[in-house]
């Protein structure tokens, strides 16, 4: 799996608002952070449907974070940014084995433990602890 830039941004815009705890503008995380702003809007909305982060309308308006930090794991927002966190093709949803032998195949099962193994590492890393 080869995570996206827009995973990397919304890491990067988590962090952010991780050090600083404060509502914070898309314009100044584009400046701090040197993401285009209408990247940064686009990674927002989608922190935002997966309630990572809240976003506030008018003068004093921003994003800031929902949860409480320490509850934030690098795999909330790898699957909140990501179109698909499969290592191969073969576990995605659609059952795409061209050789209909997802119950038989030895391979998949190796991707299945490599899937679970890489899911539960990321569900462990707090996003709080790579912003210390």
């Amino acid at each position: 799996m080869q995570l996206s830039v827009t995973t990397d941004y919304g890491i990067r815009i988590v962090l952010y608002l991780i050090k600083n705890n404060e509502v914070t503008s898309s314009a100044i995380l584009s400046e701090k952070l040197d993401i285009p702003k209408t990247y940064v809007l686009k990674v927002i909305k989608k922190l935002e449907a997966a309630n990572i982060v809240a976003c506030y309308q008018g003068v004093n308006g921003g994003v800031n974070l929902l949860p409480r930090p320490e509850e934030i794991s690098l795999w909330d927002v790898v699957i909140a940014t990501e179109t698909t966190t499969a290592i191969n093709k073969c576990l995605d949803t659609d059952g795409c084995c061209n050789r209909h032998a997802e119950d038989t195949c030895k391979v998949r099962e190796v991707y299945l433990v490599l899937q679970k193994a890489v899911e539960e590492r990321m569900q462990n890393i707090k996003l709080i602890d790579l912003a210390e």
